[in-house]
């Protein structure tokens, strides 16, 4: 292992002596995608100068949902609920400097997600899906009596290794048990939007981790997913279920890319994988990685900037 490696990551909590020992779905993710990018994302600790308007504005959905039904769990009837959550999202969607002066809201560059229809999706979702009743989906309740919401959980699994996340919510639906997640998409939401799902990393953890943290037979994952458009949100909900064999699979393999990266941890070696370059509209290094080595840092130090994803840094 180089000398750069260990001191790029001496500071991160998941990382020890240079390896990553505490892994999420999202350096999972990476990790199997492309050795290389994973080393920009999680080693240097590297994200575009500009956000991507998609991770600002289902970051900031899926944080007022997982609150909305932290609020419910601690006694709030849903009109309040529903208040404290489109105020804090609003809070959350305004810019100040760094002198705390209000600058303006966050600016969404796209035509459909916008910090609009953002508060338009919240009420519109809550309105639709927030009443519980007998025979429909209820948040589920640990043996303490404690409502299953926001359980982050940090899980050994082998060869000192650590997975962890952070589950939302965890629901009774006909008598078996899920973990909810909530999606959103510009894009119309049908049979062909929910195979993504199966498999996927995200989804496995999540009914991996349900199981081991709840010692109950979770099944899967409810994803309630939001197309957004420009004067309408309509959703839909998909469910994803995982078997004891399929998520064994996915275990094995995860470790399995894990070993990988360990290798290429020790040797300084983070092979590119081509074949992945134009997924989702392109990888964000592409231009550093189609661009000569010897210049590479250049195209870093102006497009880039510092963000160390840490996924044993508490949400």
């Amino acid at each position: 292992m180089s000398q750069r490696v260990a001191d790029l990551t001496k500071h991160k909590k998941s990382f020890e002596n240079g390896h990553q020992i505490a892994w999420d779905s999202t350096s999972i993710e990476l990790a199997q995608t492309c050795q290389r990018k994973y080393y920009y994302s999680m080693i240097e600790g590297l994200r575009p100068n500009n956000n991507s308007v998609h991770l600002i504005f289902g970051g900031l959905y899926a944080t007022a949902l997982e609150h909305f039904y932290k609020h419910r769990a601690l006694g709030d009837d849903i009109d309040t609920a529903l208040r404290k959550v489109v105020h804090e999202t609003m809070t959350a969607s305004w810019e100040y400097d760094e002198n705390g002066e209000s600058v303006g809201a966050v600016y969404f560059d796209d035509t459909k997600k916008t910090r609009l229809t953002l508060i338009r999706t919240i009420v519109w979702y809550v309105d639709q899906f927030a009443e519980e009743t007998d025979d429909g989906i209820s948040t589920y309740h640990l043996q303490s009596g404690e409502p299953a919401v926001e359980l982050s959980f940090t899980l050994e699994a082998s060869n000192d290794i650590l997975l962890c996340g952070h589950l939302d919510r965890v629901v009774e639906y006909g008598a078996a048990l899920y973990v909810m997640d909530q999606k959103t998409s510009g894009a119309t939401i049908g049979t062909y939007y929910f195979n993504q799902f199966s498999p996927n990393n995200q989804m496995s953890l999540y009914t991996w981790a349900g199981q081991t943290i709840l010692h109950s037979p979770v099944r899967g994952v409810i994803i309630d997913a939001a197309q957004i458009a420009v004067n309408f949100t309509r959703f839909e909900r998909g469910i994803t279920t995982r078997s004891k064999d399929q998520l064994n699979e996915w275990y094995e393999s995860a470790l399995y890319t894990i070993e990988v990266t360990r290798r290429n941890t020790d040797e300084d070696f983070w092979p590119m994988n081509l074949s992945a370059c134009g997924n989702y509209g392109g990888c964000p290094f592409r231009s550093v990685c189609s661009s000569t080595p010897s210049i590479r840092q250049n195209y870093i130090k102006s497009d880039f900037a510092a963000h160390n994803w840490d996924p044993l840094v508490p949400r």
